[in-house]
């Protein structure tokens, strides 16, 4: 084959390879010296995407290629002019090399390939060696291969940008005063872009700490523009409710509320009617999220008390007044979205929805017990009508975070599951075509997830966590050093599993009397005065502390030595458990029934 029809075969591989949705236009003169080709996107209707899904290819056909490196590259040659003309432009550009006679096809970047630029600015010789991996492969079909090369374009694309800035900047040495001002304005502007699409891949890749530096170092800065320091701080309350890098319950509720100020104050200084909504809703969406939280603690501790009694009432009057409150914040919640959507700010509604779903899923649960069937008809209607309208929203502008986290939520929280009656993955689906990889993979997901187990079937610590977090919510933080009821539930969170004392030996046991309002809230056995009791030898103590302190102090004075120096250490009837003896709550119930007119008379 000559080269004519070597270069004409190669086209013919590459067109009929390329997907469907590539706009290929031939750019070919007749001297062979300009660019092959250009490629640009489009979308489902046959619509152009613009700017950013453009970019060149210079295509290549060779009837048998060279590979080094055990066959794991692809040597090209190239003259130094083509390559120092191909880095010139300000668009992407891709080399393409076609082996004929295998219709293989191999890419490689050209322009912000490192190699290649120090080849060119390096070298003094007239041609140069390209190397193209051999995993970088186009086959027809393979949308992965296919995906790979668009990746590396976008890369390409944030490349001339940074270029482009580093051109601007130096240009202003030679500007006049005005011109420069619009200069800095604009240069700002290509240098913010840059910080937020590192933001946006630091989510991705879920490199909290580095984002919240790279964040706090943008909304702490005096001469950042207020738009960028108000977008810096979504990225940053966004990782903060995935990630929150405070312990204490009540620490992460002011961290949250200060955002929401800060938020509120950028807001007022851009003066614009998008920052100023998105502000509010944040605000409004972390104010009821706190306060269902809350309530839906308080609602389901209350039920560990007898209906009868004094705590019962008095806990249920303070319930109600909470519930009243709740309603207030979403009745302002629901005036919003119906505001944004008559302003037809739909991607604040998103946002929004995307923010407070789950928390509307758990009022509901308590909806059903304190509100009328009337509110909890509208509720339903409401709820359902905001989902179908942010989903088919986010997925016909193809927000693929959106729709993950809005999937997430209505298939997996029970309230919501059975409030959305429309199928969701089709509404994204016919919206949102590529999408279908994403929603596959994540009910690949939910198909592995296991049910939620009954408390007492549930691991030592995965009980002890549940406990926690519904103490954190009634704002008893066993976190916090400064709570004192939140230390009383940290010894009972340490005294909850008494394994390090029962398995010492088979005699020894552990009886929790609870006692209080905390104790009862909770419904938490070990929130007590903990007996330890010898059942051979009857010898007994107790302890409003911990229980291994009081076991075992062999390091206190003769006064206060523990339970173990004082009685089992002279035992000869010690006799240790099995070492795979495993303490349960089911355990904890059978034992005591088994001993309990002895463990009846100890009074303390």
């Amino acid at each position: 084959m000559n080269a004519g029809e070597i270069g004409a075969a190669a086209g013919r591989i590459f067109n009929y390879k390329a997907p469907l949705n590539w706009i290929i236009r031939s750019q070919e003169d007749q001297d062979d010296y300009g660019i092959d080709c250009e490629i640009e996107l489009k979308d489902s209707s046959g619509k152009a995407l613009g700017q950013e899904s453009l970019f060149k290819i210079q295509l290549k056909g060779q009837e048998n290629c060279s590979f080094i490196d055990e066959g794991q590259k692809l040597s090209f040659s190239v003259s130094r002019a083509r390559l120092q003309y191909y880095l010139e432009f300000n668009i992407p550009v891709i080399l393409v090399v076609v082996e004929v006679s295998s219709e293989e096809i191999y890419w490689v970047s050209v322009t912000d390939n490192k190699e290649i630029l120090e080849k060119v600015r390096d070298s003094s010789t007239d041609s140069l060696t390209v190397h193209l991996p051999v995993e970088n492969k186009l086959e027809r079909n393979d949308s992965a291969a296919f995906d790979k090369l668009l990746v590396a374009v976008q890369e390409c694309w944030d490349y001339l940008s940074l270029r482009d800035l580093k051109l601007a900047v130096n240009n202003c040495k030679t500007l006049p005063p005005e011109a420069l001002n619009i200069c800095i304005e604009q240069v700002g502007d290509a240098l913010f872009k840059a910080y937020h699409i590192k933001l946006d891949r630091l989510l991705l890749a879920r490199s909290f700490d580095e984002l919240y530096q790279q964040a706090s170092d943008i909304i702490q800065s005096r001469i950042v523009p207020t738009k960028d320091r108000f977008l810096a701080a979504l990225y940053f309350d966004y990782a903060f409710k995935v990630a929150p890098y405070k312990r204490v319950k009540n620490e992460q509720i002011e961290e949250q509320l200060k955002l929401c100020e800060y938020l509120i104050v950028c807001a007022r200084e851009q003066k614009q009617s998008a920052y100023r909504l998105t502000a509010i809703a944040k605000a409004r969406s972390a104010l009821f999220s706190i306060q269902v939280e809350k309530l839906h603690a308080q609602h389901h501790s209350n039920e560990n008390f007898k209906s009868d009694s004094f705590e019962y009432l008095f806990m249920n009057r303070e319930i109600h007044k909470q519930y009243h409150e709740a309603c207030a914040q979403l009745q302002k919640i629901i005036n919003m979205c119906h505001r944004l959507i008559n302003l037809s700010q739909f991607n604040i509604l998103a946002d929004l929805m995307c923010d407070v779903a789950l928390s509307i899923g758990v009022f509901k649960t308590i909806h059903n017990a304190r509100g009328s069937n009337e509110a909890i008809v509208f509720l339903d209607e409401w709820i359902e009508k905001m989902l179908h309208t942010v989903l088919m929203y986010s997925s016909i502008v193809s927000d693929v975070r959106k729709i993950e986290q809005l999937y997430l939520m209505v298939n997996l929280q029970s309230e919501l599951k059975t409030i959305v009656r429309f199928d969701v993955k089709s509404l994204i689906l016919e919206h949102c075509p590529s999408a279908e990889n994403l929603l596959d993979a994540l009910d690949n997901v939910m198909a592995s997830k296991e049910e939620p187990k009954p408390l007492h079937e549930a691991s030592i610590e995965e009980q002890k966590q549940f406990f926690a977090e519904m103490a954190k919510n009634l704002g008893m933080d066993p976190d916090d050093p400064a709570s004192r009821e939140g230390q009383f539930i940290a010894i009972g969170l340490a005294n909850y599993d008494p394994t390090n004392i029962i398995g010492h030996c088979e005699y020894m046991f552990v009886d929790y009397r609870p006692r209080g309002m905390i104790a009862q809230q909770l419904g938490m056995h070990s929130l007590s005065m903990p007996i330890m009791t010898c059942l051979k030898h009857k010898h007994t103590v107790g302890t409003g502390n911990l229980l291994i302190k009081a076991f075992d102090n062999s390091k206190g004075p003769e006064f206060a030595l523990g339970f173990k120096q004082n009685h089992c250490d002279k035992c000869s009837d010690c006799s240790p458990r099995a070492d795979d003896w495993i303490w349960s709550l089911k355990w904890q119930h059978e034992e005591r029934k088994k001993h309990t007119e002895w463990l009846d008379k100890i009074d303390f």
